[in-house]
């Protein structure tokens, strides 16, 4: 019998700290000056009840980059769902958990696996990039935390599941995952000021 492989779960400590923060929009962000020209993602945050998120982002930009610990997790009773786990210790110490909803949202985990890193704006419902593109934002390094495997694993099976509920059957739903899944990352590995050729 094979153990199949389990992602951390982690404790949650503050009442505030504990309520995962909502994705009202996305969008992804390529530079030259970062990560090597490659796209990384953007994820505008709910912090309607999370001044101190805010706060955070907004002297981030006047300040060298401060200490964030990171960590991709599961929430509770939630198997279409992960977060990330984001434990700042400068410029100010608290704790972020970003959720995704896998079905919705894998390609961004996708994505900030794959380009190491990942933009945190915060924002309201019915913010959007493109409407705000100076808007302040932090960029976050992720470091290979050893998730990469077992996210390949669940975003396989959630695709699998979404294709099946399109209708295909078991063999053609695994098929359809694998090129869906192939063509999402063939569109991340764009690079900004990189050629083929």
């Amino acid at each position: 019998m094979r153990l199949k492989p389990r992602y951390d779960f982690f404790p949650l400590f503050n009442s505030r700290e504990a309520c995962p923060l909502r994705i009202v929009a996305d969008a992804a962000i390529a530079t030259v000056t970062v990560g090597e020209g490659r796209l990384v993602p953007l994820v505008i945050l709910d912090t309607t009840e999370r001044s101190d998120v805010e706060e955070l982002i907004r002297v981030h930009q006047y300040l060298a980059p401060g200490d964030v610990a990171c960590q991709w997790g599961s929430l509770d009773k939630f198997k279409d769902k992960v977060a990330l786990l984001l434990t700042f210790k400068k410029p100010a110490e608290l704790v972020i958990i970003v959720e995704f909803d896998i079905p919705k949202q894998g390609i961004l985990v996708d994505q900030a696996v794959s380009a190491k890193g990942i933009y945190l704006q915060a924002g309201r419902e019915g913010d959007r990039f493109i409407n705000n593109p100076d808007a302040p934002k932090i960029l976050l390094e992720i470091p290979d935390t050893g998730f990469r495997g077992i996210w390949n694993e669940i975003f396989y099976k959630c695709m699998v599941t979404k294709m099946r509920d399109r209708g295909l059957g078991r063999r053609q739903a695994k098929v359809a995952a694998s090129d869906v899944i192939e063509k999402m990352r063939e569109f991340g590995k764009f690079r900004m000021g990189h050629s083929d050729r």
